[in-house]
């Protein structure tokens, strides 16, 4: 193990957990809208 694999497995759990947020905002606000438009 290089003194780069720790690097690339940071910025890839990094990067996988920031999408993985930015999806879980963007279905949170559409649920949201829906339950807005319902009332």
């Amino acid at each position: 193990m290089d003194k780069y694999t720790g690097y690339v497995v940071v910025v890839y759990v990094v990067t996988f957990v920031l999408l993985a947020a930015y999806l879980g905002w963007i279905w949170w606000k559409l649920r949201a809208v829906r339950d807005e438009e319902r009332r």
